[in-house]
């Protein structure tokens, strides 16, 4: 059976799903923009490598680690680690960020979802460099793991998460 689909066809697809095929290209857009901005400017954004450092030497050391910071570098109990930009909730936040612009809704609920999931995001960063930590003194073999696919992927979930919450009890 041979199905056909004509210029009419499409076009009704289109106007039956003008909304999501607008934020889609609009989270693309927002996504392409932001990135674009980050890695011209990403000189500029350099200090939040080193406030993560501070703040996860801070956290550490409250466990009672013996933690040394300096600059973007963390040392504890014999394991060194370097913060990059990936390690500061840039790029989770900037795809936040554009679904929260992206979606149709008025400017003050976009404005309370940024002031409430940027700062979430990074409390749940800081959560993932502190259980990476741990794992890196006390299991090194499955740092590399835990690291590239477990908090990847839990991170993911929680940008995802964060946003349907905002959906929920600010948009609806």
């Amino acid at each position: 059976m041979k199905m056909s689909i004509t210029r009419g066809d499409v076009f009704d697809y289109i106007e039956q799903n003008r909304d999501v095929i607008r934020f889609i290209l609009l989270f693309i857009g927002f996504c392409t923009v932001f990135y674009l901005l980050f890695y011209r400017f990403m000189d500029y954004f350099s200090f939040l490598e080193d406030i993560t450092a501070s703040v996860l030497g801070f956290l550490l050391s409250l466990s009672g680690m013996d933690v040394t910071v300096n600059g973007n570098n963390v040392t504890l109990d014999g394991l060194g680690l370097r913060i990059i930009d990936e390690c500061t909730a840039i790029f989770g936040a900037i795809v936040y960020l554009s679904c929260i612009l992206a979606y149709p809704t008025n400017p003050g609920k976009k404005v309370i979802g940024i002031a409430f999931g940027f700062p979430a995001l990074y409390a749940i960063n800081m959560v993932r460099l502190v259980v990476l930590a741990v794992v890196g003194v006390s299991t090194p073999e499955a740092f590399e793991y835990v690291h590239t696919y477990l908090w990847q992927t839990i991170f993911i979930v929680f940008v995802i998460i964060i946003w349907l919450i905002w959906l929920d009890r600010v948009v609806r």
